[in-house]
């Protein structure tokens, strides 16, 4: 298997997080980078959404990743929410899609078992779990890092986990 560059989302109106793993031969993986775009809260919802997808398309051009991923929207008791988040993953979906490059869309509940064996686990365990399997502190006091871009590290761990495996099986023959 060739290294890839897995470009990660954790879409959402206020903060999207972002972060980039590479892949590599015998199924390693290793940090690259990670963020989170903010777009103005006193920006009406239209102009917010524009920002976030052009903020999207800037990092995909200059990362060049190979797949990209991205999380499904849980979609909580409050319908309003659950609507804006949805705009906020379309416009990432969109973004990503412009690459021309494969999306893949996990479940909150996929992501987390994949990256700490529980699929209810706190976003404390995954964060520490993203630490311990990139071997890297992700430094939070700057701002730029937050559980925004550790989930969207989180997103990127899960796409790598999935295609190592299914590689592992076809190179098996299973």
């Amino acid at each position: 298997m060739s290294s890839e560059l897995i470009f990660g989302i954790d879409p959402g109106l206020l903060r999207t997080g972002w972060g980039v793993v590479e892949t590599g031969s015998g199924g390693t993986v290793r940090y690259v980078d990670c963020g989170v775009i903010r777009p103005d809260s006193k920006l009406p919802l239209e102009r917010r959404l524009v920002f976030i997808f052009d903020e999207l398309q800037s990092l995909l051009l200059s990362v060049m990743p190979t797949r990209i991923a991205i999380e499904d929207v849980f979609v909580n008791m409050n319908p309003q929410s659950s609507e804006k988040l949805m705009m906020a993953r379309t416009a990432a979906i969109i973004a990503a899609s412009k690459s021309g490059l494969p999306v893949h869309s996990y479940r909150p509940n996929e992501i987390k078992k994949n990256v700490t064996g529980s699929g209810h686990a706190s976003k404390e365990v995954v964060g520490t779990m993203v630490q311990r399997i990139l071997r890297t502190p992700i430094d939070r006091s700057d701002g730029t890092r937050t559980a925004d871009s550790t989930d969207a590290l989180a997103t990127s761990l899960c796409c790598a986990f999935s295609f190592s495996t299914l590689f592992a099986r076809l190179s098996s023959g299973v």
